[in-house]
């Protein structure tokens, strides 16, 4: 076993298909949850690192700068812990910021959507959260892409016993001030973001390919690295 795979400890809470290690952020270092824009309560709720540090996509601790992330190893596609997840974690150390600059992208593309939405369902007829609302726009340039950096923290990385060549998936799992139910998850081969959804969502199981496409089907990004037939 390599020095990088004894970095990782099995997941007490996985079927044995996940092992997880701690070590210091590569990317996106200073992003945090300073705002969540459908939760005006968000600003006053406890903090929780008192019971420890948490990467719940609900957790206030989101609003809170950290240097560690944690990284999670999937064996579900039947290659076992090895090659493809050492090489994907190789590739992001020595890409990081050609990686930050794919992800500010789609990050800035999904809080532009969640933007509309929110203008378009939630503001007009709530007299609360309009006014959580203006406090938020003095504080944020919500229509700039460093608006991504007061609604998104990375608190996971995920490497994939699969990929498009040698190298294994990965996703970058954020918690995010626009869905503190799911977060979210950009699943992306080297430096090219293939899909998002849920926490987790993408790299999870043995089907990561089929999964990006049925996402990409109704979801594809200007950016984003296309997997369906033409």
């Amino acid at each position: 076993m390599s020095a990088f795979q004894n970095n990782f400890q099995p997941d007490p809470e996985s079927d044995g298909s996940r092992r997880l290690w701690r070590t210091a952020k590569p990317l996106l270092r200073d992003a945090v949850v300073a705002f969540a824009p459908p939760y005006p309560e968000y600003p006053e709720l406890e903090d929780d690192r008192a019971f420890g540090s948490t990467n719940d996509p609900s957790s206030p601790s989101a609003r809170e700068a950290s240097s560690e992330v944690e990284v999670a190893m999937y064996a579900d596609s039947g290659n076992g812990f090895g090659s493809f997840q050492e090489r994907a974690w190789e590739f992001i150390l020595a890409n990081a910021v050609a990686i930050e600059v794919a992800l500010r992208r789609k990050l800035f593309a999904w809080h532009t959507k969640s933007l509309a939405q929110f203008r378009d369902e939630d503001l007009p007829n709530d007299e609360s959260l309009q006014e959580y609302w203006k406090g938020i726009e003095r504080q944020v340039p919500v229509e700039e892409p460093s608006a991504i950096d007061h609604l998104f923290k990375l608190v996971g990385i995920g490497l994939a016993d699969s990929g498009l060549d040698e190298t294994g998936f990965s996703s970058f799992e954020f918690q995010t001030g626009w869905d503190r139910d799911h977060g979210l998850g950009v699943l992306m081969h080297r430096d090219r973001v293939l899909a998002a959804g849920g926490m987790t969502e993408m790299i999870c199981g043995p089907e990561v390919v089929e999964g990006a496409r049925v996402v990409q089907a109704y979801d594809l990004d200007d950016g984003d690295f296309s997997l369906l037939s033409p």
